[in-house]
């Protein structure tokens, strides 16, 4: 029997549970209002860009994991998938010659202390270090918002340097929402962007913006990037995410020549 890690089947499990769930769809999502089409556009485009997504919620079976298995629907066709093993994890995979980090997500099961089959301890700030190398990171983290999450990786006992969380370019919290279909919601799409002294946050779609302070040194600025992804680009794949909630298409063609174009930024 081989002692090689075998990295291309999820760890223990996928999820909450002794089992994997049902995987649904991004469709499913959009149609029980888990997911809004101009938040799935914006995720879409970033997927599509292979930057790395943290998927945080306050507490467990809000379906984290579920929303983050739906979204793979938007990798880059050809993408490889990598599962670490949580705390039992050796990076045995950045010495395989087959792996190219520029083609592979590494899909993080959960950031948390509670089970040794979840990320946690120094292995948090090696696998943002490994962001450097080209890998995508795609995880679930327990919090409530984004400025939590920030405090979580800084804080005791990762200690996590303010800048380096932006290995997480994109977080999604996602929240309990009872007039939701589903029962939950994407509350909100955030970016995270470093600088010399911590990061700076920016909430895609804000309205207003205010400056957060989380320790002495570092702040967290909430405002509207405007112009992240081209709005052309963003209004073609939010009318292909409408057709396939209102079931007028049957899946994402993520080879067509749609798709190619937009990532090109070219306009319609």
């Amino acid at each position: 029997m081989s002692s090689q890690p075998q990295y291309e089947q999820p760890f223990a499990w996928w999820g909450p549970g002794w089992q994997a769930p049902v995987p649904r769809g991004i469709g499913d999502l959009l149609r029980d209002e888990t997911i809004d089409s101009w938040t799935a556009a914006n995720l879409w485009a970033a997927l599509a860009r292979r930057r790395s997504l943290v998927v945080v919620a306050g507490g467990s079976g809000v379906g984290k994991t579920s929303l983050l298995t739906a979204l793979l629907e938007f990798l880059p066709p050809g993408t490889r998938r990598i599962y670490p093993r949580g705390c039992f994890e050796t990076f045995a995979f950045l010495s395989d010659p087959t792996i190219n980090p520029l083609e592979t997500a590494l899909l993080i099961n959960e950031i948390s202390p509670h089970l040794p089959v979840y990320l946690w301890g120094p292995a948090v700030g090696r696998i943002l270090d490994v962001a450097q190398r080209g890998f995508m990171l795609l995880a679930t983290a327990h919090s409530d918002s984004v400025h939590n999450l920030v405090g979580t990786l800084t804080g005791s006992p990762l200690h996590i340097h303010a800048a380096q969380t932006a290995a997480f370019e994109f977080v999604a919290v996602l929240e309990r929402d009872e007039e939701k279909q589903s029962g939950r919601r994407v509350r909100g799409l955030w970016r995270l962007e470093p600088t010399r002294d911590g990061v700076v946050v920016w909430q895609l779609g804000a309205k207003n913006s205010k400056v957060n302070d989380i320790s002495p040194k570092t702040s967290i600025l909430q405002s509207d990037p405007t112009g992240w992804f081209p709005k052309h680009e963003l209004a073609r794949r939010e009318r292909v995410l409408d057709d396939l909630r209102e079931r007028r298409i049957a899946k994402l063609s993520l080879g067509s020549v749609f798709v190619d174009a937009v990532a090109r930024d070219v306009e319609p």
